[in-house]
């Protein structure tokens, strides 16, 4: 009576029986144990990964610190001339107090920057030091021209990268400074035959110490900035891109000409030049790590292709020497780009990880298999560097790679045979 029920539970059994067989394949556990280990290798590379962010933090901070003495990013807003005028309200027995302020009809700047390195400890710092020279001149308007005093003030970011005693010069007259908080101050007063119309000239001479960046807010009707640095990777940045630009191995000029007109605000449009490495060793190296794992798998592959396609078996310990070299070569890199460029660390990493390796796959296979997979190794190196100097295109490039190294392996393994069961009734 329970006959209809021993024909399915006769398929179960010989599903499990067809598994079992399966499992035990050979081929197939040692390829579920080389996916473990490089997923294993995963715990290695984030500790390499934690270690990259801790230097770059360090770097952070001796930056910051440095910085702090030095000058840091400069921003320069003004010259504007703020007064008080008196407004009648209409009513003969009161008056109101009106606060203004008067920007350049015309402002240009004259930089000149010449940058060093300062080292503390390990870490470099890129810092600056620029003469500036600032001319232009207001139009009095009739609330100024009827004061006939105010105060002229030029805003900076930081005070303390001002070396020596700026000048400012306002209508013929050198004006005494004093510091305020954002900037320096200097009263001004006008001569008495002073008229609505009238133009008052205006020129500033300071030389600032700085870093990372020097940036400018075009408060002239007309803001013209021509400048002439010597470092040699500059990055334009801001509202406003040079109109004319020359970026030379030596250095570089720019040349920015800004209407008001085009301002949506005075306080928030800027200009101007950042003077700092797009790219530091720390991120370079970073960026190296996520292709890691990747180049763990490519080389268990490629071990795994070998070894059938050879006959010479490599063990499991050897796999985990293989994956452990391959991982600390980032060690490497992090280590030899403390002490120089990025390119040459790679090289020298690269170089000793590739000869390691050479020498054990020698040891292993005990045929010319051994320079080939050397060769694959030194070949993933050198395109993980390639697609670290490139940025929009990287992605394409190591998609269309990844697909043609696994033509490669479909074709090694078109007539590879694991023994897959078959099932029979």
């Amino acid at each position: 009576m329970f006959g209809f029920l021993f024909f399915p539970l006769r398929k179960i059994y010989t599903k499990m029986e067809h598994n079992n067989r399966f499992w035990q394949n050979p081929f197939i556990n040692k390829i579920c144990i080389i996916i473990i280990l490089a997923l294993f290798m995963l715990i290695p590379l984030s500790l390499i990964t934690k270690q990259v962010g801790e230097r770059e933090y360090h770097h952070n901070e001796s930056l910051r610190d440095i910085t702090g003495n030095w000058g840091h990013a400069q921003t320069f807003y003004g010259p504007m001339i703020t007064y008080k005028y008196l407004k009648d309200t209409g009513d003969k027995d009161k008056t109101e107090t009106i606060s203004a302020t008067l920007y350049p009809d015309s402002l240009k700047y004259v930089v000149n920057s010449t940058s060093k390195e300062l080292h503390r400890s390990i870490f470099d710092v890129s810092v600056y030091t620029a003469d500036i020279s600032i001319q232009g001149y207001f139009i009095l308007d009739e609330h100024l021209a009827g004061t006939g005093e105010g105060t002229l003030a030029f805003n900076l970011s930081d005070l303390k990268g001002i070396q020596g005693n700026p000048v400012f010069v306002c209508d013929g007259k050198e004006l005494k400074l004093k510091a305020v908080e954002g900037g320096l101050n200097a009263e001004l007063v006008l001569d008495k035959k002073a008229k609505e119309g009238d133009r008052i000239p205006f020129q500033i001479s300071m030389r600032m110490n700085g870093s990372e960046s020097i940036f400018f807010k075009p408060v002239g009707s007309i803001t013209e900035v021509e400048m002439n640095s010597d470092y040699p990777d500059p990055s334009f940045s801001g509202d406003f891109l040079p109109v004319e630009r020359e970026v030379r191995e030596d250095g570089f000029t720019a040349k920015w000409l800004v209407s008001q007109i085009t301002l949506a605000s005075l306080s928030s449009s800027s200009f101007g030049v950042k003077l700092v490495k797009p790219v530091t060793q720390y991120r370079q190296t970073e960026r190296a790590t996520k292709y890691g794992l990747l180049v763990i798998f490519l080389v268990f592959i490629a071990g795994f292709v070998v070894e059938i396609v050879s006959k010479k078996p490599i063990n499991i310990i050897q796999y985990l020497v293989i994956g452990a070299s391959l991982v600390l070569f980032y060690s490497l890199l992090l280590a030899f780009s403390d002490f120089m460029s990025f390119g040459l660390s790679y090289l020298i990493a690269a170089s000793m990880t590739v000869i390691a390796l050479c020498l054990y796959f020698a040891g292993i296979v005990k045929s010319k298999w051994a320079i080939v997979l050397t060769g694959l190794v030194a070949l993933a190196y050198g395109i993980i560097y390639i697609l670290l100097q490139m940025e929009t295109f990287a992605f394409l490039t190591g998609t269309l790679l990844l697909f043609f190294i696994l033509c490669i392996i479909m074709a090694l393994t078109r007539n590879l045979k694991i023994g897959w069961p078959r099932e029979t009734d």
